[in-house]
Formats: structure tokens, C-alpha cells, sequence
């Protein structure tokens, strides 16, 4: 009995100490890639203070932030696929593509009123926002990889029952807003933004409560991506469900024109796709992997407009592009650099309080704050419409390069917290937990607010 409990230790003992130089060689590797994008990101800003003109404070800038990051991404691609797919890499990526992205191509729509020092005040802005991520995820460094296998502990009887049950309530409050005719909902999602019958108002009511529930719409994606890397598993008539759903959401998502939530659709279902196979095969995730890249760049370039027009009145021939438009978020960040607080005075803690409390329902607190002092369409000079600027925006706002810095750290901590979430998945479920966690990641980059 002693021999075979001594063989256990010992066993137990070699099992913790392959995880833990797993887990050294993880936290080595980022070490490196943090490195190579701190690097990238001083050339970046050097690139951008030659630059001439406000387009080339951002263009210079560009491409050496792009490439750091990609160079990051292979190196620690080293410890495998599983180890690139983690908050604190979506995070980095996802900044990049709200800012730097679409100043790799020609763009001719800057405002005139941009200065080349408010330009590339803002690519410096960016930069620290990088680096904050970057550097703040070292503050929770890896205790155990990523583990290579996660248990089938959610049977798909359950799975299916609750892709059904996340599909419904996310769609309760579009149901009752067209009497549960199903039909009438398609046709209202194919609409012009903000047209239809359940679009909430400025303000929150007990009504609106159920626009909260309608966040579980955002696990059906993973909850479908665990299905397909285990279709085996599922009768043919499960596999319809899943697929039936899927549909629904992606087609609302879509027609909705909202790039960050329908791209944070397909990135949820991905990482769920990926994480949960048992064994990871080139061709499989290539398959998978391009069709939603090839969705996922169709909806760059188009949904700004489908937003707008409505999908019933999208026609592709009348919107060709000739370049990538995403949102101009820098331009954006560089006129609040220009008023900030050089005409304001800085919101100081107003920004992170309105964050904080902005998820309370108004119904449970009338007296909630209405919203900021003064916003970026104000500031900007623009009204019957939203914009954004992306964190580093929200931040300068609130206290400048130090503001900035400090939430860029902020976020790269709490992307290495949840990032343990994943590594210490046992089963499907756990996996699909923590890719959900991609989507308020992805949208935090665009506003946390």
C-alpha cells in the first residue's frame, strides 16, 4: 500500500512539475513578445514625430505597431495555438484594429481641422495604450497553461437545452415587441438602425430590464462552437437546433450593422470551436478558421453601411470601397486631445464612476447619472449620432497619457485574471465560460463605458 501511494506522490509530483515549467516557458515567452511590442510601439512613436502631415502621424505609425504585434504573436505561438488564444492577445489585436488598421491604406477623409500635433499627440495616446495592456498583464502570470484537453462533462441533451434557452430569452424582448411573430422580427432586424419597435430609449425603464436579459444571445455562439468541434456527439436533429440558432443569432448580429458585436459573434464561436477539440488539426481550423475570417472582413468593409441603409436597401454594387474604413477612432482621439484640457478641464474620476455604475438598471435607481458632464459627440460637435474613441479616447478624457496608462494596465490584468479562468478549464462548460469572456473584452476596447 505504501509503494503504490509513494508511485501516486511521485506521479503527482512530475505531473506538477511539467505543468509548472509549462507554465515558466508561457510566462518566458510573453516576456519576450512584451518585449518585441515595447520595441515596435518606440518606433512607432518615432516614426510618428517625422511625420508631416496628421494622415502620416498615424500611417508612419502603423505598420511598425502591426508588425511587433504580429512578431509577438509567433513567438509565443511557440508554447501552440492554445497559447495565443487569450484575452490580453484579443485585447492587443482588437486595439489595433480600432485604430492603427485602416491608416495601412490610403485614407482621404481626415477632417482639415486635425493638427499634426493633436495627431500625433493620439498616436502617442494609442501607444500608451498598448503598452498598458502589454505591461498590466504581467501582473497575473500564468500558474498552468492552457490544458490540451478539457473533459465532455455537459452532455448534448444539456447543450442543446441551453443553446435553446439563451436563444430565446436573448430574443424575449424583440418577441414581445412584435407579438411573438417571428417572421416580423426577421424583417424588423433587416431595418435601419434604431428603427426598430424595440429599440430602448435614452433613458432606462423596468421595460428595458429585459434588453439585459437579452445578453444571453452571447453564449449561444461558443455553446454552438463546442457542437461543432463535437458534431459526432449530436443527432442529426440536435445538429439542426444548433445550427437553427446559430443562424438567428449571426443573421441579427449582421443585420444590426454593429461590427464589434457581430465580429465578437464569430470570434466567441471560434475560440469555443478550437479550445474544446480534442486534438487541434491544421486543415480543420484552416476550414473553420478562414470562412469566419472571410466574414469577419466582409463585415469590415460593409456593415457601417448596412447599419445605415438597413439590409432590405444594402446593395454591393452601390457601396464599393477602395480603401478599409473602420471608425476614424483616432481621428476622434485627436480632437478630444485638442480640447482636453486645453478648453475642458479633465473628468477626472467621472469617467471611471459612470463606467462603474452604468450597469445598474435605472429601474432598480432612478437617480442613476444620466451620463457624462459633457461627450465626445459634444465635444466633437456632431448630435443625432454616437461615436467612439475607443478606450485610449475615454481615458484622455479622464486624465491623459497617466489615465491612459494606468486603465491599459487595468485591462491587461484583468485579461491575465480571466486568462486562469481558461487554464484551469476540467470540462466544456468551463470552456465555453471562458470564451465567452471575449466579447466584454472586445467591446471594452472600443468603450468601457
Amino acid at each position: 500500500m505504501s509503494v503504490i501511494t509513494d508511485q501516486r506522490l511521485d506521479a503527482r509530483v512530475q505531473e506538477r512539475a511539467i505543468r509548472s515549467v509549462s507554465a515558466k516557458q508561457q510566462n518566458g515567452l510573453m516576456q519576450v513578445a512584451t518585449m518585441v511590442i515595447l520595441v515596435g510601439l518606440v518606433l512607432a512613436a518615432l516614426a510618428s514625430a517625422f511625420a508631416q502631415t496628421p494622415t502620416g502621424a498615424f500611417a508612419y505609425a502603423a505598420p511598425f505597431i502591426g508588425v511587433a504585434l504580429c512578431i509577438a504573436l509567433i513567438v509565443e505561438g511557440r508554447a501552440g495555438l492554445r497559447n495565443l488564444i487569450r484575452i490580453d492577445t484579443f485585447m492587443l489585436t482588437v486595439l489595433y484594429l480600432l485604430t492603427f488598421l485602416e491608416f495601412l491604406f490610403p485614407q482621404d477623409r481626415l477632417p482639415e481641422q486635425i493638427t499634426l500635433d493633436a495627431a500625433q499627440t493620439a498616436t502617442l495616446a494609442a501607444i500608451f495604450g498598448f503598452a498598458g495592456i502589454a505591461i498590466g498583464r504581467h501582473f497575473a502570470p500564468a500558474k498552468y497553461p492552457i490544458p490540451e484537453r478539457v473533459t465532455l462533462a455537459v452532455t448534448p441533451k444539456i447543450t442543446i437545452t441551453l443553446i435553446i434557452a439563451a436563444a430565446f430569452l436573448g430574443h424575449l424582448y424583440m418577441l414581445l415587441a412584435v407579438n411573438f411573430d417571428v417572421f416580423e422580427m426577421l424583417y424588423q432586424m433587416s431595418r435601419p438602425r434604431f428603427s426598430q419597435p424595440w429599440s430602448r430609449g435614452r433613458l432606462g425603464s423596468l421595460s428595458t430590464l429585459l434588453n439585459e436579459v437579452g445578453l444571453l444571445i452571447y453564449l449561444v455562439p461558443p455553446l454552438c462552437g463546442t457542437v461543432l468541434a463535437h458534431y459526432r456527439r449530436y443527432s442529426f436533429i440536435q445538429l439542426g437546433i444548433a445550427g437553427l440558432c446559430l443562424s438567428l443569432v449571426f443573421y441579427g448580429g449582421f443585420a444590426g450593422g454593429t461590427r464589434n458585436i457581430f465580429l465578437s459573434h464569430l470570434i466567441t464561436f471560434l475560440v469555443a470551436y478550437v479550445l474544446v477539440q480534442k486534438r487541434i488539426r491544421f486543415l480543420k481550423i484552416a476550414l473553420v478558421g478562414g470562412s469566419i475570417l472571410a466574414l469577419a472582413a466582409f463585415a469590415t468593409f460593409f456593415l457601417t453601411e448596412i447599419r445605415t441603409v438597413g439590409l432590405q436597401n444594402f446593395d454591393l454594387e452601390d457601396n464599393r470601397r477602395d480603401t478599409l474604413f473602420i471608425d476614424l477612432n483616432l481621428v476622434n482621439v485627436s480632437v478630444l486631445v485638442e480640447n482636453f484640457p486645453e478648453y475642458v478641464d479633465f473628468l477626472d474620476l467621472e469617467i471611471p464612476v459612470n463606467a462603474i455604475v452604468r450597469p445598474i438598471p435605472r429601474a432598480i435607481w432612478p437617480g442613476k447619472p444620466e451620463g457624462l458632464s459633457i461627450t465626445i459627440e459634444e465635444v466633437i460637435g456632431v448630435s443625432n449620432m454616437t461615436l467612439s474613441a475607443t478606450f485610449v479616447g475615454e481615458l484622455w478624457m479622464s486624465g491623459g497619457f497617466v489615465a491612459i496608462l494606468i486603465g491599459g494596465l487595468v485591462f491587461g490584468w484583468l485579461a491575465a485574471c480571466w486568462n486562469r479562468v481558461g487554464a484551469r478549464a476540467k470540462s466544456n462548460l468551463d470552456m465555453i465560460l471562458f470564451a465567452a469572456g471575449f466579447f466584454p473584452a472586445g467591446i471594452c476596447m472600443r468603450s468601457f463605458m
